[in-house]
C-alpha cells in the first residue's frame, strides 16, 4: 500500500546539495576545481590530485577493482561525519566504466565486453554505472555535494533532421554517457577560452585564427560543437571557478537571473 497522500506534497524552490559534472580535455582544471568545494574526499581513481590537500581514496593501483569504487562510497557513507566530507569527488567516472569494463570481462572470461552477444556486455555495464550513480545519489540524500569528473572525446551525432555531425561529449560508453547526461544537474564542458583573431586577409576575405586567452571556462548551455546542460538557469559560460557556481546557483534558487 502506498503512503503518498496529500501530506506528500511539497512547492517552492528546493535548497540543498549541488551535483555536477565536469568533462572535457587534458588539464584545463576539472580535478582543481573540484578540490575548491568545502570539506573536498576524491575518489583518485587516476593519481590526478597528487598536489590537492584534500582527503583521498587512491584506487589508482592496478590491483584496484570496480567493487572498492563501491566499497568507498559505503565508507563515506558510514563515515561522513567523522571524516567531515561535504563534497564528494569521483576522479573520473570514465576510469570507473574502465573498471566495470574489467570486472565484467574478468567474470565472464572474455577479453572485451564486445565479445558478449547482442550487447549483453554493455548492458551489463549499464547496469553497474546504475549502481554507483545510486551510490552517489545516497551520498546526495546525507546533504553532500556531489562532482563527476569526465575526459573529453569526439562523437559523431547522426540525427533524422539533420547531416551527421561531430560534437564533444564524455568520453564513455553511449548508453552510460545517457544515463549520467540524465542523472546529473549539471553537465558542464570545460575548455580553456578561445577567441578569433584576424590574422589577414586572402582573396579579399578575412583570414582568422584561433587564440587562446588563457582562461579557463565552463559552458552549461549546449552549442552545436559540444553537450552541456543545467537544471538551474545559469548564465553560460562561466569562470571554471567553484565560488563563482555556487554563487551563481544560490542566484538562480533566488530567482535572480542575468535578465533581472
Amino acid at each position: 500500500m502506498s503512503n503518498i497522500n496529500m501530506s506528500s506534497i511539497i512547492k517552492g524552490v528546493e535548497d540543498g546539495p549541488i551535483d555536477i559534472t565536469l568533462y572535457g580535455g587534458e588539464s584545463v582544471g576539472k580535478t582543481h576545481t573540484a578540490c575548491q568545494a568545502p570539506g573536498v574526499i576524491i575518489l583518485d581513481l587516476e593519481n590526478g590530485a597528487p598536489m590537492e590537500d584534500v582527503q583521498k581514496f587512491p584506487l589508482y593501483d592496478k590491483d584496484v577493482s570496480f567493487k572498492d569504487c563501491l566499497q568507498a562510497l559505503r565508507v563515506i557513507y558510514e563515515h561522513h561525519k567523522k571524516l567531515g566530507v561535504k563534497t564528494v569527488v569521483v576522479d573520473s567516472f570514465d576510469w570507473v566504466q574502465n573498471l566495470i569494463d574489467k570486472q565484467i570481462c574478468e567474470d565472464k572470461k572474455i577479453k572485451h565486453i564486445s565479445d558478449l552477444p547482442y550487447g549483453q556486455g554493455y548492458a551489463m555495464a549499464l547496469s553497474k554505472a546504475s549502481d554507483f550513480l545510486n551510490g552517489l545519489d545516497s551520498l546526495k540524500l546525507l546533504g553532500l555535494n556531489i562532482i563527476v569528473i569526465c575526459h573529453s572525446d569526439i562523437r559523431k551525432v547522426d540525427e533524422p533532421m539533420h547531416d551527421e555531425y561531430e560534437i564533444l561529449d564524455c568520453k564513455l560508453h553511449k548508453k552510460i554517457g545517457l544515463l549520467l547526461k540524465e542523472w546529473t544537474s549539471i553537465l558542464a564542458f570545460c575548455e580553456f577560452e578561445t577567441r578569433l583573431q584576424a590574422k589577414g586577409e586572402r582573396f579579399g576575405k578575412t583570414v582568422n585564427r584561433a587564440v587562446r586567452t588563457g582562461k579557463r571556462i565552463m559552458h552549461t548551455v549546449p552549442s552545436t560543437g559540444f553537450v552541456a546542460k543545467s537544471r538551474y538557469p545559469l548564465p553560460s559560460p562561466l569562470p571554471l571557478d567553484w565560488k563563482v557556481l555556487t554563487e551563481e546557483i544560490n542566484k538562480a534558487r533566488k530567482g535572480v537571473t542575468n535578465e533581472n
